[in-house]
């Protein structure tokens, strides 16, 4: 849009514009003191502008493979096969959600502590966290590796 820049110092002036490009007639605009016409506001063929967005959680990842294992006790039916998965699991997402990960693992050896089903899924699992944590793409998280040792850590049964 194109316009006389002393009456679009007021934000109200153009913030209450219609959001389509093609205005069907010259109208007055609720709360604005000018008419979009020709003399005071016009659109401009050669300017645009393109807004993109990108939207990342963190606190909850996108892949369905590590957020299954993240919310296993929501469909413990399907934990053997999201174990499994957490292996294909591109390493990043899995050190982005660490704590989170770790903390899942724990969880369920520590509630299926009456059964062996899941002690070798979930041992495959952390010895893949450690092989992530200890590659050189990703050894600046070992400190917090380090941290969650010896701050968060509290599943007693894990200790055998």
């Amino acid at each position: 849009l194109q316009g006389d820049s002393k009456k679009l110092e007021d934000a109200s002036a153009y913030l209450a514009l219609p959001w389509e490009r093609n205005v069907p007639e010259p109208r007055l605009l609720s709360g604005s003191s000018f008419r979009v016409s020709a003399a005071a506001l016009t659109v401009s063929s050669r300017d645009s502008f393109q807004i993109s967005t990108l939207v990342c959680s963190t606190k909850l990842t996108q892949n369905v493979n590590l957020l299954g294992l993240l919310k296993w006790r929501s469909k413990p039916s399907l934990l053997c096969e999201n174990l499994q998965k957490l292996m294909n699991v591109d390493g990043g997402e899995v050190i982005k959600f660490l704590q989170d990960t770790l903390d899942a693992l724990f969880s369920i050896m520590m509630e299926h502590s009456d059964t062996d089903v899941y002690d070798t899924l979930v041992f495959d699992a952390l010895v893949f966290i450690i092989r992530l944590v200890a590659d050189r793409k990703f050894q600046h998280f070992n400190t917090v590796l380090e941290a969650y040792i010896r701050q968060h850590f509290s599943a007693t049964l894990a200790y055998k």
